[in-house]
């Protein structure tokens, strides 16, 4: 009876420090809760950082704990997690992934979140971007933003904004007040143009689009100015000249003009009937090339045979002075004086004054001498 006793005892002991010596490398972290086992699928992901989140921390969806974080490591710049979620959470491929507190002094958990379009279904083996995930504000970061603020960064130059506006709104309460009223009126009268000001900044948006769509042309042109620059800082003389050369022209047309201006106004009219008569010369041109078109075209029709002898001259002194000076020219007669540039034009028949008629004299006949009288 006493041996059973003892080795019962042994057992139990040996027992004991199993589970003890077990404990050292088993903590509560890795015990199964809510996910694991084999009805469970693993799910990778990529974060920033992971510091605060350790192995075992729970993997939440909503309220409820779909999973456990059961793996860690160091992947090139940024950390990677390993998941196990329990099999039947139903989750889209693109879920989001944030690393939050539930309290000040809490553990960090993973939460998982659907997208506003899900896509797909989170299955054996997903693996989650950076670009899904993200990290939480953490206690450290949020003590140390406090402590900047608290200790100067902030909290005086916020001070000196107070002081400063208490220094300008004291005593000018209706200064102020006529101020805000002034406002309001611009803002009222500001809200009836909210089309316009939309219309400005819609051509603005498409003219920025279309310097985006020209980026290349506006930096070739950018390349292309200092050298421009270049060329004209080289011929920098010759500009100066030029410029004063034109303020010598300037103040000798000045010159020309002055006390002329009624000669001008006579000029400017005297080219205004030259214009208008090279317009006519033009429309008689124009008319004589159509009949010399259709002259061609009836001789074409005139050969019957292989060829055709024509004999032919084509007088163009003579048609140039009848178009000008009415056929005077060849015809010998006297040109007119031309007094101003419409008599040259005109060839001066414009004030060709008529011609005075003296009349003729009546002279009585004398009668013939007798035949036989003396001569």
């Amino acid at each position: 009876m006493t041996v059973r006793a003892n080795r019962t005892r042994i057992a139990t002991a040996a027992i004991a420090a199993t589970v003890g010596l077990s404990g050292c490398s088993v903590g509560l972290q890795d015990l199964p809760l809510g996910a694991g086992g084999r009805n469970a699928f693993d799910v990778t992901a990529e974060l920033v950082t992971a510091d605060g989140l350790v192995s075992g921390a729970d993997v939440r969806h909503g309220q409820q704990i779909v999973g456990r974080v059961t793996d860690m490591r160091l992947e090139e710049r940024h950390a990677e997690i390993t998941m196990t979620i329990a099999d039947g959470t139903d989750l889209p491929a693109n879920t989001t992934l944030n690393v939050e507190l539930p309290s000040a002094l809490g553990t960090p958990f993973v939460r998982l979140s659907e997208p506003e379009e899900p896509e797909g279904r989170l299955t054996e083996g997903s693996h989650l971007d950076l670009s899904d995930t993200g990290v939480g504000p953490q206690i450290e970061s949020t003590l140390a933003a406090l402590g900047n603020i608290l200790g100067g960064s902030g909290v005086s130059q916020l001070q000196s904004v107070m002081s400063s506006l208490n220094t300008a709104f004291e005593n000018r309460s209706d200064k102020v007040g006529d101020l805000i009223d002034t406002l309001n009126r611009l803002l009222a009268r500001s809200s009836k143009y909210t089309d316009d000001f939309n219309a400005a900044m819609a051509e603005a948006a498409d003219v920025s689009e279309l310097l985006v769509a020209q980026q290349q042309t506006v930096d070739d042109f950018l390349g292309q100015v200092p050298q421009a620059v270049n060329v004209l800082a080289a011929q920098r003389d010759q500009i100066a000249k030029l410029m004063s050369q034109t303020t010598r022209l300037t103040t000798n047309v000045a010159a020309i003009t002055r006390g002329r201006q009624e000669t001008l106004n006579h000029l400017v009219g005297d080219a205004e009937q030259m214009v208008k008569s090279l317009s006519a010369f033009n429309t008689e041109v124009g008319s004589t090339l159509d009949n010399m078109n259709a002259f061609m075209k009836n001789f074409d029709r005139a050969i019957r045979g292989d060829y055709l002898v024509f004999d032919g001259s084509l007088d163009i002194p003579g048609g140039i002075d009848k178009i000008l000076t009415g056929g005077l020219l060849l015809a010998g007669g006297p040109l007119p004086t031309p007094d101003d540039l419409r008599n040259v034009l005109s060839g001066g028949l414009a004030n060709t004054k008529p011609k005075k008629t003296t009349p003729t004299k009546t002279t009585t006949p004398t009668p013939s001498p007798p035949a036989g009288a003396p001569r």
